[in-house]
């Protein structure tokens, strides 16, 4: 009788128990969830001050498996924002196991967006619409002073299956305007339970360039679980380059204990400048990297053991970035046995290596100083300190060795602390120190070069042979200016510029156009035009700048056959020319005709002036100085005989003074070159001739 009793109470049992299912499931499926809408839409709107459109039915599938499905989801942006929509979703569904959640555990069969929108921006002072208004307070927990607080213990969560569909993600940077784009065609991802590794597959494409992700996280367990490493392993295509990362990270919910492994492997640069939009690098071959990234302080993450190659240049070293202070730091130390960067920096762009120097582009320029403003408000964003060394680093202009510098940016000022190099088998020491100063800043900076071996370093930039000689350099500048075309117009200092015994060959001479080389020409190599080199004796050029006016100090351009002496200012506010050029044949020019002379009276004299701009140099005959000095030459002649031409021409005194000694002292002293003792000047035949000579030129 009591097993009859205990059989029917079960039966009873059972039958209550499915009765009340049956009755839960009855009630479920035929309530209107459509209802809750409004108070889905009030709690999101105490939570974040934003509102919460649900356009679609909520439809609840009711069994082992229930699921839930909203269709037509937007999610309100900021008042300021460029639309109305944070975020939108076109269906959203996700399906859970029944059983699991009767013992506290969620384990979700299904979980699927579709075409989700999102976008993120900031606005001009840089605030994020993804930074919400909390309406209702939500008050901390209370516990007894001293005591630790307890620990939350979230329920087992595992995800089998996550789908996303045609998602968007939109990125504007209010400060900038930078927009940018990320669409996805799909996402997969799942793990079987909660110490299961998460698998990822991801395609997509950034700013219309392609990429794909695949690879392994760390399982769900472990994001919460400090005692253990949570690891990832990922590979990622995008660009024609690869990208792995090999490692873990101890704490992934705050991002710390990162041990991460990195390597890149392209096909070239340039595909990869496409996806940050920065078009235009040059395609020089394929390029590796590898690098370790960790972080032994509080927002402070470290790039140790960096290896980049791309082609013969090899770079190395380690940075460390700070984000824990009021800005941003960089500490960077780098060094390199090889940096090749003309490739990058000239115009003939991944052509190989340059065997010859090209002419340059006849395009022609209004300024040569551009005026735009300096970015001075970047010195304002972080501070850096990085020091690089290069054993050789080759520009379109420049061949270094033993390169050392050690630059730095603090509080907004820029110091280039150590810059030194051997340029040419000769020495480079120079500094330079930026001072902000309102929309200004002031520049000081100065450099030396001392025994610089031209034809040496065209060599060593396989050149060809442009120009032998040693040169020295001197320049001590400083001035202030909001772009570099304020800096020099408010620019003062000295340039001094010294060139020993050399020779410059005569085709780069015609680069520079018709209207300079051919004066020149006759400059440079009044006897011989046809030799391809001209020698000469020294070139020297000695400034003196101020308030934007660089007045010439020296400029001299001394050959066996012809003494050049220029004179005159350059206004560097308005980027003007006004040098006068006077040729002088020198004494004793052996010809066999007219003596030791063997130029006609105009090419004997031909002062010249180069006038236009910077940018647009021009390079014309002086009618009044040549009507001048070709009166003193027929003076000379009839008073002196031929070598009397020379004497009256030449801007040496007639013991012969070495012109080119005069000029280095009058550039290193700021003082104009003297023009020694001249010929006695005589009245009657010489000012007559003089007189009629100056006429046939207007004057």
């Amino acid at each position: 009788m009591r097993w009859k009793w205990i059989k029917w109470s079960l039966g009873i049992f059972v039958v209550l128990t499915i009765a009340l299912i049956i009755t839960v499931y009855a009630v479920l499926s035929s309530y209107d969830f459509n209802s809750l809408k409004p108070k889905i839409a009030k709690a999101v709107k105490e939570a974040t001050g934003r509102e919460l459109s649900l356009a679609g039915d909520i439809e609840l599938d009711i069994g082992l498996f229930p699921s839930l499905v909203l269709e037509d989801v937007s999610f309100q942006n900021a008042p300021w924002g460029s639309r109305p929509d944070l975020a939108k979703i076109r269906r959203f569904e996700i399906q859970v196991a029944l059983l699991p959640l009767i013992t506290g555990n969620i384990e979700v069969n299904r979980l699927i967006l579709i075409e989700p929108d999102i976008l993120i921006e900031t606005d001009k002072a840089g605030n994020s619409n993804v930074e919400f208004e909390n309406t209702k307070k939500v008050p901390p927990l209370e516990t007894e002073e001293g005591a630790p607080a307890k620990e939350i213990k979230l329920p087992s969560l595992a995800f089998k299956e996550v789908r996303i569909e045609k998602i968007r993600i939109t990125y504007k940077d209010g400060p900038t305007g930078e927009s940018h784009s990320m669409k996805l065609e799909s996402l997969t991802t799942g793990a079987a339970d909660m110490d299961t590794p998460i698998s990822l597959v991801l395609k997509g494409s950034y700013n219309e360039n392609p990429f794909e992700v695949k690879g392994t996280l760390g399982p769900i367990a472990a994001l919460t679980d400090t005692e253990r490493p949570w690891p990832l392993k990922l590979k990622a295509k995008a660009g024609g380059a690869t990208v792995t990362a090999d490692g873990s990270i101890m704490d992934p919910m705050n991002g710390k204990g990162i041990s991460l492994a990195v390597t890149v492997e392209g096909r070239s640069v340039s595909d990869i400048a496409k996806l940050v939009n920065a078009a235009g690098l040059p395609d020089i071959g394929p390029f590796t990297a590898g690098f370790k990234v960790s972080d032994p302080a509080v927002k402070t993450y470290k790039i140790s053991d960096l290896r980049i190659t791309l082609k013969a240049n090899k770079l190395e070293g380690s940075m460390e970035i700070s984000l824990a202070g009021e800005k941003p730091s960089l500490k960077a130390v780098l060094s390199s046995r090889r940096l090749d960067l003309r490739p990058f920096l000239s115009k003939d762009e991944g052509k190989g290596d340059r065997k010859r120097v090209s002419a340059p582009a006849a395009v022609k320029k209004e300024k040569l100083f551009p005026d735009d403003p300096l970015p001075l408000e970047a010195l304002n964003r972080a501070d850096a300190d990085v020091k690089f060394k290069a054993m050789e680093i080759l520009l379109p202009r420049l061949a270094l060795k033993d390169l050392n510098v050690h630059a730095f940016i603090g509080n907004g000022r820029f110091t280039v602390k150590t810059l030194k190099a051997v340029i040419g088998g000769g020495n480079l020491d120079a500094r330079l120190d930026l001072l902000p100063q309102g929309e200004t800043v002031a520049m000081t900076t100065a450099m030396k070069i001392t025994g610089l071996d031209l034809g040496r370093m065209l060599k060593e930039l396989d050149a060809g042979d442009i120009i032998e000689g040693n040169l020295e350099v001197e320049l001590d500048l400083n001035g202030r200016g909001g772009s570099i075309a304020g800096l020099m117009a408010g620019l003062n200092g000295k340039t001094i510029v010294i060139m020993g015994k050399g020779s410059i060959n005569n085709k780069y001479i015609d680069m520079l156009g018709s209207g300079l080389s051919s004066g020149l020409f006759r400059v440079l190599n009044p006897l011989k035009e046809k030799n391809e080199y001209s020698e000469f004796n020294c070139i020297v050029s000695g400034f003196d700048i101020k308030n934007g006016l660089a007045n010439v100090a020296a400029l001299v351009f001394d050959t066996n056959a012809m003494s050049v002496v220029g004179d005159g200012r350059i206004n560097l506010r308005s980027e003007e020319l006004d040098l006068g050029l006077r040729p002088s044949p020198k004494k004793g020019i052996d010809t066999g005709i007219m003596g030791k002379l063997n130029l006609s009276l105009g090419e004997l004299a031909r002062p010249l002036k180069l006038a236009g701009t910077l940018a647009d140099p021009s390079l014309t005959v002086d009618p009044g100085q040549t009507a001048i000095t070709l009166g003193k030459a027929v003076g000379g002649v009839v008073l002196f005989g031929p070598v009397g031409i020379a004497a009256a021409l030449a801007v040496e005194s007639p013991d012969d003074e070495n012109p080119c000694l005069k000029a280095i002292e009058a550039a290193k002293k700021g003082v104009k070159v003297s023009g020694g003792k001249k010929p006695e000047k005589k009245k009657g035949a010489v000012e007559g001739i003089g007189d009629k000579l100056k006429g046939l030129f207007g004057k």
